[in-house]
């Protein structure tokens, strides 16, 4: 069974692998904290404390706000040893662990021992305290731990994750399309003086030529003057080199942003907030009220919190701080509106009812900022690579626009004024030379050097050649491609969609990886081109393994996008047009 739809057909296996790749990204993106060796951070220190200390307390004495406050003094507490047991478990997690496993392992025993230690801890503290037991439910508190745990460690490990990972791959954009910049600016410097630098040459070269003439003109006099002149070329030649030996190899950049805390709030996903609070507080609410209680819960929660989420939305034209602030009443309302849920449901449970007027407010505004520090990344990673995309474009046309006359007239003395240099030498050397042969050699230089002096107006295209040495200011670039290869992509009907694939295989590698060297490969094989670019890096799991026709323009039908080893690898064939 298939379903026709503009641009070709979906058949059913099409739609079960997408929503295969979609599960399989959605456990990538869950499970990479688990294997970064990053799961356990500072940012997840400070919300264990304040979780644990002000939402998650045991109960001391009573039902009443001293008793919510001595279980506060009683958390504050007992989260000190549990802090330093984190911190074991983080050196385990980067240091000791050597693999995947052995990471995902340490996380687990870290959850379930400091989960099930907690109880034990804070009734102890609190017996010392306060004369006081927290009371008995082991099972349900560390259930009620463990679950708490994985969620608030979870998500705050995929916030800072991936905002680390995406700001690594931002700082590397913005740092290559400054040097970038600052190689387009050195270009253009270059392409200002090469009239000076010709009118110079040219006028030397005239000088030392009348010198030559209106001296004694033999065989010796016309070789200094032909060395000279291959000395200018040789210095045009060195004019050309890209990139140019001083050009800078780094740039730090202070890319930190002073966005307020209120700028941060937004919106959240829908359900997340108040799918998570009933997540943590579910075993508690079947210990406590039974599967009646908790469906209530859950139906509530999910009501509240799309009403929250639907207001937080309306909300998001308004200036930032009066946005975050919306955001944060909304959200408190919210709270008074599980609290009251939570007296009615269960009225004997004192203090605690008091929770969720602080936990929801809390988890919206730690599930927003994550979300917003993901999205303000991913933002600025786009932007980056736009400009560095048009930047390395912009460098390859500034660069060959500066060497195109500089070439030029390297193969005008190289040439030409070489040429007639031989011819008066191979004459003087066998006989005087008369004022026929010098006049002819006067006007046929004259034509040269005025050549020299005016530069040449040329139309420059740019070749992957071009491109590959732009990129050379920010990385190695291996160019392998057979004569009959590199000829048939110089062909203009090919050559720009080449060098559009060339550029954003170049600025893919400098996201995917640090490593600065990347390798193009031409091939040709009948009327067949192929052209490969790979770079050391690691795949990102969003990215297709075959690119749709849409986009960037150079993921075209017949390109792939793969891993290779610890090799991206960006693949596309073209067919050579007809003769």
């Amino acid at each position: 069974m298939a379903v026709m739809q503009e641009g070709g057909t979906v058949t059913r296996h099409d739609r079960r692998a997408a929503l295969e790749r979609r599960i399989r990204t959605s456990l990538a993106v869950l499970g990479a904290p688990f294997v970064s060796g990053e799961y356990f951070t500072r940012w997840s220190l400070l919300m264990s404390f304040v979780v644990g200390t002000f939402l998650s307390v045991p109960s001391v004495g009573i039902p009443s706000f001293d008793g919510y406050l001595r279980g506060v003094a009683v958390a504050a507490v007992g989260w000190i040893p549990l802090a330093a047991l984190g911190l074991c478990a983080a050196y385990a997690e980067r240091r000791l662990a050597k693999s995947p496993g052995e990471r995902v392992a340490v996380i687990a025993a870290a959850i379930v021992g400091l989960s099930a230690v907690r109880p034990f801890l804070n009734d102890a503290v609190s017996a010392t305290l306060f004369g006081l037991s927290t009371g008995g439910n082991w099972t349900t508190r560390i259930t009620t731990n463990i679950v708490t745990s994985v969620i608030l460690f979870t998500v705050c490990a995929i916030a800072v994750t991936y905002h680390r990972r995406l700001r690594a791959t931002t700082r590397r954009l913005r740092s290559a399309s400054a040097l970038m910049r600052v190689s387009t600016a050195e270009a253009a410097h270059l392409q200002s003086t090469v009239p000076t630098v010709l009118a110079q040459i040219s006028d030397d070269l005239r000088r030392h030529r009348d010198s030559l003439l209106h001296g004694t003109v033999d065989y010796d006099a016309v070789r200094d003057y032909s060395a000279r002149v291959r000395a200018a070329s040789h210095r045009l030649d060195e004019l050309t080199q890209w990139p140019p030996d001083d050009a800078p190899v780094d740039i730090d950049l202070d890319d930190a942003r002073g966005v307020p805390v209120l700028a941060r709030l937004s919106t959240t996903p829908p359900l997340s907030v108040g799918l998570t609070y009933v997540a943590a507080t579910l075993p508690f609410g079947l210990s406590h009220g039974g599967p009646s209680v908790v469906m209530a819960a859950v139906t509530a929660c999910a009501a509240l919190d799309l009403v929250a989420s639907l207001i937080t939305r309306r909300a998001r034209g308004l200036r930032a701080r009066l946005r975050g602030l919306v955001f944060l009443a909304t959200w408190a309302l919210a709270g008074a509106g599980v609290l009251a849920l939570t007296y009615a449901l269960l009225p004997n449970v004192g203090a605690l009812g008091l929770v969720p007027l602080l936990a929801l407010p809390l988890t919206a505004s730690v599930i927003s900022m994550s979300v917003d520090a993901y999205r303000r990344a991913r933002a600025e990673e786009v932007r980056a690579t736009s400009v560095l995309r048009v930047s390395a474009r912009t460098l390859a046309s500034a660069v060959e626009s500066a060497r195109a006359p500089l070439r030029r007239a390297s193969d005008l003395l190289h040439g030409r004024l070489q040429s007639r240099c031989v011819i008066l030498a191979a004459h003087v050397d066998e006989s005087s030379a008369d004022t026929a042969t010098i006049d002819t050699f006067r006007t046929q230089t004259d034509e040269v050097l005025d050549e020299l002096r005016t530069g040449a107006n040329l139309v420059v295209e740019e070749t992957i050649d071009d491109l590959v040495e732009a990129w050379s200011v920010v990385m190695d670039v291996r160019v392998g491609a057979e004569p009959d290869a590199r000829a048939a992509f110089d062909d203009p009907a090919i050559g720009e969609e080449a060098s559009r694939l060339v550029n954003e295989a170049l600025v893919n590698a400098v996201k995917h990886s640090a490593a600065r060297e990347a390798a193009v490969e031409m091939e040709r094989t009948g009327d067949r081109l192929r052209l490969r670019i790979s770079s050391p890096g690691i795949l990102s799991p969003r990215a297709p393994a075959t690119p749709a026709p849409r986009g960037l323009g150079t993921r075209a039908v017949g390109t792939t996008l793969r891993q290779v080893g610890d090799q991206v690898v960006l693949e596309r064939e073209f067919e050579l047009p007809p003769q």
